[in-house]
């Protein structure tokens, strides 16, 4: 049976970050040889992603020695799953509505993120919604706030952590309008029932449902 290595949580934490990074890393070298492609910029900095994920989790079950459980990823009792639709689609509703009052309707055509938005195909914006969901899930939820609870033993500071992290680092490329109204309304969500029910996957399936303006806008 495996035991846990002791890993330093401060030194767990500056892995994650260095992870996070790697895909940034990626589409800075891209530029760098001369790609001026943003679309298959794009399009690797989200296999970049997926590929940081899985280091991610590489260092959690071989590394660490812990259990994915040590991520929250367990399965969600069906009760949680149908409150926590319920409390996504609310968000959603309200992260909306305040987004439409402040920048209209539509992406932010002002921001890298929303002209990159505004041209995803179908298939693109879904595998966009999969890859936020899932992948900024296990950074700032199953893997940041546990390894500052570990730090800590505060979990309401492992909350405000994740969310001023989160909400933050989506200011340089969503633009402060999406930032500060979809982002951080859906980030009160998802940091919620992180605290709560310390359950990864229903993180996940409230973020997927908070980004489905992506699909709306390019079915439109």
């Amino acid at each position: 049976m495996k035991t846990a290595v002791r890993v330093p949580p401060l030194v767990a934490l500056a892995v994650g970050a260095a992870l996070w990074f790697v895909p940034t890393l990626v589409q800075r070298a891209a530029w760098l040889l001369g790609d001026d492609d943003r679309a298959v910029d794009f399009d690797l900095v989200l296999v970049s992603r997926w590929i940081a994920a899985a280091l991610l989790l590489v260092f959690v079950l071989a590394v660490e020695r812990r259990p994915l459980s040590s991520v929250g990823l367990h399965a969600p009792r069906g009760r949680d799953v149908l409150i926590t639709v319920g409390l996504a689609v609310l968000a959603l509703v309200v992260s909306v509505t305040l987004y439409g009052l402040v920048a209209g309707t539509g992406p932010d055509q002002q921001s890298p993120s929303g002209r990159i938005v505004a041209s995803l195909s179908v298939a693109g914006s879904i595998h966009l919604i999969v890859n936020a969901a899932v992948v900024e899930e296990l950074f700032f939820r199953g893997f940041l706030m546990e390894r500052v609870i570990d730090l800590t033993r505060r979990p309401w500071l492992a909350a405000l952590v994740s969310y001023v992290v989160f909400v933050g680092s989506h200011v340089p490329g969503s633009g402060g309008a999406t930032a500060l109204t979809m982002v951080a309304v859906g980030s009160l969500l998802f940091v919620g029932l992180y605290w709560v029910r310390r359950n990864l996957l229903l993180c996940v399936g409230a973020h997927a449902i908070g980004n489905l303006p992506l699909l709306a806008n390019a079915l439109a």
